[in-house]
């Protein structure tokens, strides 16, 4: 059973941005990872500066599927266009 009071904030996210965070791990860290891990990262980046946390403080995330459910969706370019997810850098948060 959830224990709600241990949450300190709860979060919500859309696939556009997932898709962008997955496909950034992939060009510019060389992760193969899918949706889910892009909205993992998409959030921690989101609560690192909410935490208004610095680079010595420490972040753990889990990054909890690989790209091989994908190949068809997220890392289809014409799916990608289609979609209007076409990069856009978030460089606010990154």
């Amino acid at each position: 059973m959830l224990d709600r009071s241990l949450i300190d904030q709860w979060y919500k996210s859309e696939d556009k941005e997932s898709f962008i965070f997955a496909r950034r791990l992939i060009r510019e860290e060389g992760l193969l990872c899918g949706g889910s891990s892009g909205t993992a990262m998409a959030i921690a980046m989101k609560a690192a500066k909410d935490f208004n946390l610095t680079e010595e403080d420490i972040v753990v995330v889990v990054l909890p599927d690989s790209v091989r459910n994908y190949l068809s969706k997220v890392y289809n370019l014409f799916s990608y266009i289609d979609c209007n997810y076409c990069y856009l850098p978030i460089t606010n948060i990154w």
